[in-house]
């Protein structure tokens, strides 16, 4: 299908972390206060008011009133940062909730941030399920909420899916119509428990395979942790586990990463029981692991207007194509530019570093060929990045396969 080979060779590079103050501003916005007092309403400890009057979310499960509850209390929130936020319905009682922030260039390439909504366990007792996934969701909150003020190339999903406990049904959902629909998915950032940290040693983990871009976004996260000296303490699960909702991506050829807690050897005691609560959750460990989510979606998106005066750039002055994409050896960059002046045109990698200069100096109005030596680099994906005058930019991605 044509969506699969979009998957496979579009990646996200623009500016690593350390050279875009806006992703900064972004991670210093982060408030653990906030991811607190969401969690707090959440997960049944302080009131939320739906316009039924003050009420507690006791369970979050399929079946338990409570989930529709904090399905419309989740639109709220979403409203109330300035997005309209819309539910899929995938049954009589699964409601994914979205709200979508469109890309200035790439309105029709969707960067997903994402958690779960739903709850364990089932019947008539309580379903706090803070750790799992009312850390994930509220991150998505916390995210939405800092993320409003600033443009992206690419469009940003915040989803919330329903009925993951259940098998992954509502992402399952929403990843196969889009992939029906050939919906072009440049990345997705799952948080799935995220605020678990037992033994103290501060070690989460992010899961992934190759799938599409998926080892490409891992190593996107991982120049976010390094850049911005968030220094969480990073095991790469590889080949990745299918227990939650980046797997229903990989399902249809999309690239996805999970960021969790070290399930592995230090999972939450309180998992699937009614005293997964506040209390227990490790609040350090969550505030850094929405941080290293949050810095990885806004990269994979890439800022737009990074003046912090937030003043509209034009359209960008030049389009650049590639051939062949992907290519087991050299390639050529095409650039047809609208205006004559100077430009600076770079190959960079998926971790925005520089591999070769291409082209710096006048370039001319109209179209011409750029040879990019991709036979002499590691298989992978890169981009070649267009700089004009005025300080726009321009890129096409690029592949080289193994030979």
């Amino acid at each position: 299908m044509k969506h699969i080979l979009l998957f496979m060779v579009i990646m996200a590079v623009g500016s690593t972390s350390a050279q875009n103050p806006v992703i900064q501003i972004v991670l210093d916005a982060v408030s653990t206060d906030s991811l607190v007092s969401y969690v707090s309403q959440l997960s049944g400890e302080t009131t939320v008011d739906v316009g039924n009057g003050p009420e507690m979310i006791v369970s979050r499960h399929k079946l338990n009133a409570g989930n529709a509850v904090a399905q419309a209390w989740l639109q709220q929130k979403l409203t109330e940062f300035g997005y309209a936020p819309t539910t899929q319905s995938f049954s009589a009682t699964g409601f994914n909730v979205l709200a979508e922030k469109t890309g200035a260039l790439h309105p029709d390439s969707r960067v997903i941030i994402c958690g779960h909504y739903d709850a364990m366990p089932g019947g008539i007792a309580a379903a706090p399920a803070a750790d799992d996934d009312g850390s994930g969701t509220c991150s998505v909150l916390e995210a939405a909420r800092i993320l409003a003020p600033y443009t992206f190339e690419h469009t940003i999903v915040f989803a919330l899916w329903d009925e993951e406990e259940q098998g992954k049904i509502g992402s399952l959902f929403y990843a196969g119509v889009s992939a029906a629909n050939d919906d072009t998915i440049h990345a997705v950032v799952n948080m799935d428990a995220i605020a678990y940290d037992g033994n103290g040693d501060g070690l989460a983990r992010i899961h992934t395979r190759p799938v599409a871009n998926s080892l490409a976004i891992k190593d996107t996260a991982l120049a976010v942790n390094t850049d911005y000296g968030l220094n969480i303490n990073l095991a790469i699960n590889n080949p990745g586990a299918t227990y939650s909702d980046h797997a229903s991506f990989w399902t249809e050829g999309y690239g996805a990463i999970l960021v969790i807690e070290d399930f592995d050897n230090d999972g939450n005691p309180h998992y699937h029981t009614p005293t997964d609560l506040l209390q227990y959750l490790t609040q350090s460990m969550w505030s850094d692991l929405t941080k290293l989510s949050i810095g990885t979606v806004a990269t994979l998106a890439i800022p737009y207007n990074n003046n912090l005066a937030l003043v509209e750039r034009a359209a960008p002055t030049a389009q650049l194509f590639a051939f062949p994409v992907p290519s087991e050896g050299d390639a050529r960059v095409w650039v047809e530019s609208r205006t004559a002046g100077r430009a600076r045109l770079e190959l960079v990698d998926a971790m925005g570093r520089t591999m070769y200069l291409l082209h710096e100096g006048p370039l001319a109005q109209g179209k011409q060929a750029f040879d990019v030596p991709l036979g002499d680099l590691a298989p992978g994906s890169y981009r070649a990045v267009l700089t004009s005058s005025d300080g726009t930019k321009s890129s096409v991605a690029l592949v080289r396969t193994a030979q």
